[in-house]
């Protein structure tokens, strides 16, 4: 039931490189419905918040019709989107949403409309988003073509890694270390999915984990000597262990990816205004703010800071974001 509430070498490198060249043209180009112009403005320009024209259309009327927007969250992906000491969700991708609302309350002139946040895991998010039950999910999905056949994409907010957490002890480099050992992944991740493509050649078992918080805790306790998760996912989990300092992310990439909100397909009213919102946000440098909030600063529950800067490709995807234009 869910709960609810009101690597470093040159060829490594050019994988990171065509995987987010790739998953650019997924996001900009493969969502057929949506015509988004691309141009870039001046350095210093802010782009403006949405303002809707014409009729309403998809989920902004369902919005404007109940007074409701369903936000969709996770427990515990640390530092996008988690559970603080005092039950509420909050992290990086909580912000954006909420900077999504604000701009819904202001283009449709309901300073009242009542937000309901939702926890979801990696399994029950696409029919969820799809059904209407939840309108944006702000946890950290990861934009794929085969994600894109059934739900909507935000433009993307961030890159990361599949890598691997380990315990020191075990002295696992990477997925060849593994080998008549357990590999525990959230069920319905990438990292999941990822394992088993290498699970039979590897000579390891992957077993499922309802989410990132089941995950860490099977590691911790032995019963998996290796958690396939985002890098930045795993370095949050990490931080927040009984013992940090016991673990360490290894491995070389298992896959770049690009991070977006996720909304229903078939949208492009919606996709648009939300979109639109993060260009301000990015343009505005309210993204580099959000950053430093909640990757290099210390973060509930444990006030631990990542200390983790931007890397020059999320800061190329904030800037390719902040060039929409009409």
């Amino acid at each position: 039931m869910n709960r609810v509430k009101e690597v470093n070498s040159e060829g490594i490198a050019k994988r990171v490189a065509k995987r987010v060249v790739l998953s650019l043209a997924v996001c900009f180009a493969a969502q057929g419905a949506v015509s988004m112009a691309v141009a870039a403005p001046k350095a210093d320009a802010v782009v403006a918040l949405p303002v809707v024209k014409g009729e309403l259309t998809g989920t902004l009327k369902k919005i404007r019709d109940t007074g409701l927007i369903t936000l969709g969250y996770r427990e515990a992906a640390i530092p996008f989107a988690y559970v603080n000491d005092k039950g509420k969700p909050v992290g990086y991708t909580m912000d954006l949403c909420y900077a999504v609302v604000d701009a819904v309350k202001t283009a449709l002139n309901m300073p009242n409309l009542r937000v309901r946040e939702m926890s979801i895991t990696p399994q029950n998010r696409i029919p969820l988003v799809k059904n209407g039950t939840v309108d944006l999910d702000c946890a950290p999905n990861t934009i794929t073509p085969e994600r894109a056949e059934q739900v909507g994409f935000s433009n993307p907010y961030y890159v990361s890694e599949v890598r691997l957490l380990v315990n020191k002890k075990d002295n696992i480099q990477g997925l060849d270390d593994l080998k008549g050992q357990n590999l525990v992944a959230s069920a319905g991740s990438t990292g999941e999915r990822l394992a088993r493509m290498q699970a039979d050649k590897g000579g390891f078992r992957v077993i499922p984990a309802r989410d990132h918080g089941e995950s860490m805790i099977t590691l911790e306790t032995g019963r998996a000597k290796a958690f396939a998760l985002d890098d930045v996912l795993l370095a949050g989990l990490r931080a927040n262990a009984r013992e940090p300092g016991d673990f360490a992310i290894v491995g070389a990439p298992l896959e770049t990816e690009l991070n977006a909100l996720m909304l229903r397909r078939d949208d492009p009213q919606f996709k648009r205004f939300v979109d639109t919102t993060l260009a301000h946000v990015f343009s505005s440098g309210e993204i580099r703010r959000i950053q430093r909030k909640w990757f290099q600063q210390p973060i509930p529950p444990r006030n631990v800071n990542l200390n983790l800067e931007p890397s020059k490709e999320v800061i190329e995807v904030w800037h390719k974001g902040s060039q929409v234009t009409e």
